[in-house]
């Protein structure tokens, strides 16, 4: 009798991790979750919180910032995103969305994140605006002169066959973060030879219009393999959204640098320059970066990124 309630035990537990284990049933799908991003885009710009539908304990930030419902972008928001990309994470019951938005005549690159709950109630607002008052001279050998839209990769749909589980886009995403922050190579992401990175609409890697052995004309593998990311101390804060349909994805977070890194590397050789007086300081980036994954390889990155005061924190 003992031995049988010990078994009967062990399968109630078995059961319930297994149950623990198994997939949440999705309760808002593609086209619920890209509706409330239109409502909320809609919303924005009738400059009308109240026509959204969200729960009483709605959260809000913008740039970091815990604002109320109706402050920040509530009140400058003039017309629908521009160079979108849509990423819509029907596990978690999330959507994202990186591009351009006007506000009052200011065409500022834009990350969103929202949060719905049972399919009915928005729960999480997270804005990232790169307002333009802050943009300073380009890099050497880049331009602030933009594509007009995301490459065509970006939301192009993944054959059903070859679609990737929503963790093992996260874990590969993730890893090009952790590439930046402990490794400083690119030994362990899986970067394809043409992959392209632009950041705030600029061309920032495989750029065929920089100047030959420039850090923007090399690939994503080889400008981490300069070992430059040691200037980065530390990443953190990170949250991710994916989407298989599409192979994307979505990660926010934080790239601290304490200023404290005297020389570092911008070339292949491993030639050893001063770091830039810019880069001297304390301050953080923050960051909406959605990596487009294609037969398990990183193929394009778009990414917003504003600086923000040193290890400020997320407000998440």
């Amino acid at each position: 009798m003992k031995r049988l309630m010990i078994t009967a035990f062990v399968m109630s537990i078995l059961c319930l991790s297994l149950a623990a284990n198994a997939a949440a049933p999705i309760e808002c799908d593609r086209e619920c979750l890209a509706g409330f991003m239109n409502r909320y885009l809609e919303a924005l710009i009738a400059r009308d919180a109240s026509s959204l539908p969200v729960t009483n304990n709605v959260k809000y930030t913008e740039n970091g910032v815990r604002l109320n419902l109706t402050d920040g972008l509530w009140n400058t928001v003039t017309a629908m995103p521009t160079y979108r990309v849509d990423v819509i994470d029907e596990e978690a019951g999330q959507v994202g969305l990186l591009g351009k938005i006007d506000e009052n005549g200011n065409n500022n690159w834009f990350g969103v994140r929202l949060k719905v709950e049972k399919g009915a109630l928005i729960s999480e607002i997270e804005n990232l605006v790169v307002r333009n008052i802050s943009m300073g001279p380009p890099p050497e050998g880049m331009s602030f002169a933009s594509p007009t839209e995301p490459h065509p990769l970006m939301m192009q749909v993944i054959p059903e066959d070859k679609r990737l589980p929503r963790h093992e886009l996260i874990t590969i995403g993730n890893s090009y973060f952790t590439g930046l922050d402990t490794d400083n190579d690119g030994a362990n992401i899986p970067f394809d030879p043409d992959c392209q990175r632009r950041e705030n609409g600029s061309i920032t890697s495989n750029n065929p219009d920089a100047p030959e052995g420039s850090m923007s004309w090399m690939d994503c593998k080889a400008q981490f393999d300069t070992h430059f990311s040691t200037i980065v101390t530390d990443i953190r804060e990170r949250r991710f959204l994916a989407d298989p349909v599409t192979g994307l994805s979505y990660g926010f977070g934080y790239f601290d640098h304490d200023g404290s890194i005297e020389k570092m590397s911008v070339t292949l050789d491993g030639k050893i320059e001063d770091v830039s007086p810019a880069f001297r300081q304390p301050f953080s980036f923050y960051i909406a970066e959605i990596f487009k994954v294609v037969d398990g390889k990183i193929r394009q990155i778009e990414a917003v990124l504003w600086a923000v005061p040193y290890n400020m924190e997320s407000g998440w």
